[in-house]
């Protein structure tokens, strides 16, 4: 048996090296060298005060992409959240600061998608070198990429590997999901940096792993560059991603105990383009623009490609009939008066909420995965806060005030049963 391993080193050393082993290996060496001079290490700073003096304390590190010459660079929101003050350090070691946004921060984000938007500060007139954004819709299972970033602060290291699969949702990691899995090696700090081609061009940016340890153990995720170059724009253009709404709230319902499932609507909201178009509660939607619906992601992503204002048809099956509605996606209309509070709610707690057309309760039409309410669902009907009832979106957010923001428990209605459902504040 002692023989074996020395038989097995013999056979390795007998192997002859395939000879274009050194244009195989340049793809690579190609691919990272052009993709290089465009990522960033950001280093995130808070402002702590003492003795009247206000001082920054680095808490994070993360990655960037330039995506334009003129400096703006994308990574993922949850490297900057809690940052208040950000520095650069480019791939020459050259240090930049951050021109501040119109909103008074260094950032405009997107949470729905984790994505943020930087701008390197170009006083001096600097011509940065942006990363070309490829279609990521063209990305093939089994295609060789690698991932550019500084994984525990350490600069600029370059990894690979293959996409394991694409379309991947349900992760829990964002609110709105369409991931590239792959098996390159990423880690705290690699978050925000490029996955790129062999043409080193950028199909995703490195957001997450799925790990038990905390460190990477074989699965990591990407948000795809055609999502980076829509969220993008609208944040550079708006300072705000504008999306299709139809305005209704789903859920999946199993059929007949098998694993197909339907989605059924729970609730239309009071002047929602569904309501418009005569969409009922109880329509069971079956296609969108000819494409199959069979799961509430599915219908997430159909809806979340259409951009505001297209025109699109619904087919839903109602008694047994099959009925088309076409409808205009447009943005929400959100109430102005209260649009603050909306927005603070949701960051808080991952919360948004509206009418419904028909009994102008308060329905829940989004529940974060990352929120503190774990046992809310969308569709629950939220008829007390802090144990005080209330009766229209107004009074809920003049309750919401009145308590200082701080929610403990809401009370919902669910399927004709009432539950209190309770959260320790997170920020006491």
């Amino acid at each position: 048996m002692r023989i074996l391993p020395l038989i097995f080193l013999m056979l390795l050393i007998s192997m002859e090296i395939p000879a274009n082993t050194d244009n195989f290996n340049s793809y690579f060496i190609n691919a990272a060298s052009t993709a290089k001079p465009s990522v960033v290490n950001i280093i995130v700073f808070q402002k702590e005060k003492r003795n009247d003096t206000v001082r920054l304390k680095q808490i994070a590190y993360g990655t960037g992409t330039i995506i334009s010459r003129s400096g703006y660079m994308v990574t993922n929101y949850h490297v900057v959240k809690n940052g208040d003050v950000f520095k650069a350090i480019c791939n020459d070691g050259t240090h930049y600061e951050f021109q501040l946004f119109k909103n008074g921060k260094y950032y405009v984000a997107d949470y729905k998608t984790d994505i943020a938007v930087l701008k390197l500060n170009d006083n001096e007139g600097e011509n940065f070198i942006p990363l070309k954004l490829a279609d990521s819709n063209i990305l093939n299972e089994g295609e060789w990429v690698l991932a550019i970033g500084n994984p525990f602060g350490l600069k600029q290291s370059i990894t690979a590997g293959i996409v394991s699969s694409k379309g991947r949702d349900n992760i829990g990691f964002t609110d709105i999901e369409d991931f590239i899995q792959t098996d390159v090696p990423i880690n705290p700090g690699n978050s925000g940096g490029p996955l790129i081609n062999l043409k080193g061009e950028m199909v995703g940016m490195n957001t997450a792993i799925r790990s038990v340890s905390g460190g990477y153990q074989g699965i990591s995720f990407a948000i795809p560059s055609n999502i980076i170059k829509q969220v993008c724009f609208d944040l550079t253009a708006y300072g705000r991603v504008k999306r299709g709404w139809i305005g209704f709230v789903a859920r999946e319902k199993n059929i007949h105990q098998g694993n197909n499932k339907n989605v059924e609507i729970l609730s239309v909201i009071r002047n929602s383009p569904a309501e418009a178009s005569g969409i009922k509660q109880g329509d069971i939607v079956k296609k969108i623009d000819n494409e199959k619906i069979e799961s509430l992601n599915g219908l997430i992503k159909v809806v979340g490609s259409k951009s505001v204002g297209s025109s699109i048809i619904i087919q839903v099956s109602r008694n047994e009939k099959i009925i088309d509605f076409k409808l205009i996606l447009r943005e929400k209309d959100d109430y102005v008066k209260i649009q603050g509070e909306l927005e603070q709610l949701f960051q808080s707690y991952g919360l948004e909420i509206d009418e419904d057309s028909s009994s102008r309760h308060i329905v829940v039409t989004y529940i974060s995965p990352s929120g503190p309410y774990k046992e809310i669902r969308e569709g629950d009907v939220i008829v007390a806060i802090n144990n005080t009832r209330i009766s229209s979106l107004e009074n809920f957010i003049e309750k919401y005030r009145s308590s200082k923001r701080v929610i403990n428990n809401i009370t919902v209605l669910r399927d004709k049963k009432t539950y209190d459902i309770y959260v320790e504040d997170s920020r006491k």
